[in-house]
């Protein structure tokens, strides 16, 4: 019974998977996560990456400009939801 319940647990919580900042040009970047877990979603995960480059960005001193985006869905024993985004870092107004 424990061993279901862990099992049921690692379902619900998930796995997060980031590149992190990646530098893709002059002051451009890219950040690709996927999430595994069966409510997860490619916009919650999207929203995870925004929230990763937002926290990069005021690092910096800096304000996000998202550029593109992109995001999908779980499917069910196939694929992790995923998401990837392209920002660059601007100055504050």
């Amino acid at each position: 019974m424990r061993l279901y319940v862990f099992f049921v647990a690692v379902l619900l919580v998930g796995c997060v998977s980031s590149s992190g900042v990646v530098m893709t040009g002059s002051d451009t970047y890219m950040i690709s996560r996927s999430e595994k877990g069966f409510d997860t979603t490619g916009a919650r995960v999207k929203a995870d990456a925004i929230k990763e480059a937002n926290e990069y960005c005021t690092s910096k001193g800096k304000d996000i400009e998202l550029v593109h985006s992109d995001n999908q869905d779980m499917k069910p024993f196939r694929a992790d939801a995923q998401a990837t985004i392209e920002f660059k870092c601007i100055e504050k107004d």
